[in-house]
């Protein structure tokens, strides 16, 4: 009876001290929803896959090249757009590599990993995809800093907790759902590709994504640490593997 005493205690005093979080599910204008790998854009060209499961969303891309030849993109006239601002892929300058180990980071934008080894470095303004082969880019965190404002009623239900499947304290989770015009997050993504090394046949993909709903909820249900249990073992943690989706840590 101690124990459980002392267990419960400290159910509630994590309860009252765990983060909230907002998990955010996007949708696209011309992608599909792929269970485990993410929105795709699929024809008989190129497969484009978005998958955005991390903190914040960072946008990782794999491009697949479906052709018999050689698939170009023209990352100098690609774009990752907030707003009416955007955000081009390629910048004609180069990086300083002088010792050591380095990670860049800016808003919204992830750079690359690299040694510092005293090398002059600039990244190819064209992509060469190979017949049958693919690259993958993740330059860009969707929402790098606060919380999104979410406005209407939200849809309250509840649930079991994942991490402790036997306990009866429910959670309570909000759901907002948004339609594209009334989404509080809005982002575009825009490519330029050809089969041709001159670019003579060009053509364009514009992704429109958007928010489509918002559940706020414990942290701990969308990645979360292990937990003791009854038995004095510990429960699983929880794996944040949603691809068509990211999360927001809310501050305490």
């Amino acid at each position: 009876m101690k124990r459980f005493f002392l267990f419960a205690l400290c159910l509630i005093i994590l309860a009252a001290c765990s983060p909230q979080a907002q998990l955010v599910t996007l949708r696209g204008n011309n992608v599909q929803t792929v269970p485990g790998k993410g929105l795709v854009l699929d024809n008989d060209t190129l497969t484009l896959t978005y998958n955005f499961s991390s903190s914040r969303g960072l946008m990782h891309i794999t491009l697949v090249n479906k052709l018999n030849r050689p698939l170009y993109v023209d990352w100098k006239r690609s774009s990752f757009i907030i707003g009416q601002n955007k955000l081009d892929y390629w910048y004609d300058v180069a990086d300083v590599n002088l010792s050591g180990s380095f990670v860049g980071s800016g808003l919204y934008r992830r750079y690359g990993v690299g040694s510092l080894n005293g090398t002059i470095t600039k990244a190819d303004p064209v992509g060469f995809i190979p017949p049958n082969t693919k690259i993958e880019k993740n330059d860009f965190v969707v929402f790098p800093e606060g919380n999104l404002l979410l406005k209407g009623q939200p849809e309250v239900s509840h649930k079991h907790p994942q991490a402790m499947p036997d306990t009866k304290k429910l959670l309570v989770v909000r759901t907002f759902t948004y339609s594209e015009e009334q989404s509080p997050l809005t982002f575009r993504n825009y490519l330029t590709l050809s089969t041709d090394k001159d670019f003579n046949d060009e053509f364009h993909i514009d992704t429109q994504f958007w928010a489509s709903d918002v559940q706020v909820l414990p942290k701990a249900e969308i990645v979360g640490e292990p937990v003791l249990q009854y038995d004095n073992t510990y429960s699983a943690p929880v794996p944040f593997k949603k691809p068509d989706s990211f999360y927001i840590t809310l501050p305490l």
